[in-house]
């Protein structure tokens, strides 16, 4: 089990340099392709106080303007990859969020950033995280803001007995296998959590070649998604892998929840499944 095909997408107003070093390290630690995708929208919408005509020449200047920054994001790329066969570029005037759908069938993994720093939330420019989460089909990785690296030599496993888990677990099983320490997290809620399913997790595990641990915690006072990350820094992991909206993303949104902690605090690496 392993991940021979990486798909990636890049902002056009975000640096591609850390961007394209992260997923060019993961592609070859799996001897993987890589596809390189941007996408972006116009950002102007005509209003009726704008004549057809003007309207129709700034929507032609920003379109231009779009496919301009895709041939010099290109260029760049392709400067620190000349001779690598297995990465591809392919861009589109398009949501960016939906291109990535349209191509997320080949992939086994996607890897989205975070927007920078300075860089506006718009995404007409930026993936819609979420979108990708819940429709893709396929585990999203989602590196820290550091961008460096992902070693993934300590994982921490956010385990619930429920599905999300369940599939995350099974989508991460390339990085599981060649990990050090695994560590099965179990956070105590209003009831406490039996040690049988955690126990089964790491037999499960184990059958699989990795290297796994169970732990249960108490909740923290606050969200269960910092105590996760706590633990996983306190374990001193570079990655956390979890399943992805348990509950509708509207309650998600709405009250907040494990997946909306995990997707705001990128201070550690996290893939998530749905």
């Amino acid at each position: 089990m392993t991940f021979k095909s990486i798909l990636t997408h890049f902002d056009i107003d975000a640096r591609p340099d850390p961007r394209l070093a992260f997923a060019l390290n993961l592609a070859d630690r799996f001897d993987a392709a890589l596809a390189c995708l941007s996408a972006a929208q116009p950002l102007f919408m005509i209003e009726p106080s704008t004549g057809p005509t003007s309207g129709t020449k700034i929507m032609h200047e920003e379109l231009e303007a779009i496919e301009a920054r895709q041939r010099d994001l290109h260029e760049e790329i392709m400067r620190h990859a000349p001779f690598r066969n297995h990465v591809s570029w392919q861009t589109k005037a398009a949501d960016p969020a939906t291109f990535v759908l349209e191509s997320a069938r080949t992939a086994d993994l996607i890897v989205l950033f975070d927007v920078e720093k300075g860089q506006a939330l718009d995404y007409r420019r930026t993936v819609n995280i979420a979108d990708v989460l819940l429709a893709a089909g396929r585990p999203v990785l989602l590196p820290s803001a550091a961008k460096t690296p992902l070693e993934a030599r300590t994982i921490v496993i956010a385990w619930k007995d429920a599905k999300e888990s369940r599939r995350a677990i099974v989508d991460a099983m390339p990085l599981l296998i060649s990990a050090e320490d695994v560590v099965v997290l179990s956070i105590e809620e209003s009831d406490p959590v039996g040690e049988k399913a955690p126990a089964d997790i790491v037999r499960f595990l184990t059958r699989h070649a990795v290297r796994a641990r169970s732990i249960i915690e108490p909740r923290q006072a606050g969200e269960i998604g910092m105590t996760i990350i706590e633990a996983a820094v306190r374990l001193e992991a570079d990655l956390i892998v979890a399943g992805a909206y348990g509950h509708s993303r509207f309650r998600e949104w709405a009250f907040g929840g494990v997946t909306h902690t995990l997707l705001h605090h990128n201070a550690i690496n996290r893939l998530l499944s749905n």
